[in-house]
């Protein structure tokens, strides 16, 4: 069990639960020829947060400061029985293998929240920029909070995930320097059978609807919010900025602002952008949950990077008896091998979330 009952107040985050541990996979060992020049381009070109090269090179990602043998083990707390969650820190090519860079995901869960056993709060947040991990870790700590306490939360959940996205963004400016470092933030506030779902960025959740023969069917509840998707285009190109389209190698579309390119639309964070469209507030999607609905997944793209929606929702399928702990085990496996598959020693941090339905303990009905 992962998780404890909490109060709005003080709420107990996964990422606190896990420590800064974060699963891993094996060690790899470096490529013949090292750190090739072609192998480094296709690495940048996976970035969050990309710039203009200039004579001194790009500029160096922090790795880790611990080393493989020396982690602590994750810490093991009372959970909610319907909601796994797993982590894993990104890896970096170096000298004689690779190593973990700081794991700048971080993933949240709170129940009961508000004080009420039917209500949840659930969410993905993938930090970029030079201090992504400490934007991520201000957002988990601060939006439960502030989200508790809009007063249109109870009759209009909406308007108040999407006040409570902006007054985050706010704080995170007066809290650090947040003008080329942020988080992309999927959310869900859960009230028994509903749900509202709010993204900024492209961390995605989906549901996996039961079909025919054991199959799971995916239904997107968020969407991608890149810099070339129409509506979010036109609002940045109005604002004065430059979106430059995604290429067939692999390159994202980016918003561009002060030699930095942006490869997403909406985030908390990335200030610097925000005169050029880049907004925190988020979409927000209202579902009712059904009885063919079998979970929902969140995740970084650390997972969407190479995995469709459809495919996780195969891959959550292909689990025997439908643990939700190893289908999230699973979803962070197969994320990881196609990131060695595509790119050798380096892979993005890579988090998932599964809540089964019905997700309320019983008796919390």
């Amino acid at each position: 069990m992962l998780f404890r009952s909490v109060r709005p107040t003080k709420h107990r985050s996964i990422w606190l639960a896990m420590g800064n541990s974060c699963a891993k996979g094996p060690p790899r060992e470096a490529d013949e020829d090292g750190e090739g020049t072609e192998k480094a381009g296709f690495r940048d070109r996976r970035l969050s947060v990309s710039q203009v090269p200039s004579e001194k090179g790009s500029p160096n990602r922090r790795l880790s400061v611990y080393n493989e043998d020396t982690e602590p083990a994750a810490e093991v707390l009372a959970e909610i029985a319907s909601v796994a969650v797993k982590s894993v820190a990104g890896m970096e090519p170096v000298p004689g293998g690779a190593t973990r860079k700081i794991n700048q995901d971080r993933a949240l869960t709170v129940y009961p929240y508000m004080g009420d056993t039917k209500h949840g709060l659930m969410g993905c947040f993938d930090g970029h920029g030079k201090q992504g991990e400490k934007a991520s870790q201000f957002v988990i700590e601060n939006l439960p909070k502030i989200l508790s306490e809009q007063a249109d939360i109870q009759h209009a959940p909406a308007q108040a995930l999407k006040k409570a996205f902006v007054e985050v963004d706010k704080a995170l400016g007066k809290h650090m320097d947040a003008s080329v470092s942020g988080t992309t933030a999927v959310c869900a506030l859960m009230r028994g059978d509903t749900m509202w779902v709010a993204n900024a960025g492209d961390s995605r959740a989906i549901v996996a609807r039961r079909g025919p023969k054991g199959t799971l069917v995916t239904h997107d509840l968020t969407q991608d919010q890149k810099p070339d998707t129409p509506q979010e285009k036109e609002r940045i190109e109005r604002m004065g900025g430059r979106v430059s389209p995604a290429a067939a190698d692999g390159t994202p579309a980016r918003v561009w602002h002060n030699f930095r390119g942006l490869a997403m639309a909406r985030s908390i964070g990335d200030h610097n952008a925000k005169a050029v469209g880049v907004i925190a507030e988020p979409e927000v999607t209202h579902y009712t949950i059904t009885e063919e609905d079998a979970m929902m997944i969140m995740a970084s793209d650390g997972v969407w990077e190479f995995l469709s929606s459809q495919d996780v929702c195969d891959i959550a399928a292909s689990v025997e008896g439908g643990s939700h702990a190893a289908i999230c085990d699973l979803i962070v496996l197969k994320a990881a091998e196609r990131w060695e598959e595509e790119e050798g020693d380096y892979r993005d941090d890579i988090t998932a979330v599964v809540v089964t339905f019905p997700w309320l303990p019983d008796g919390s009905a």
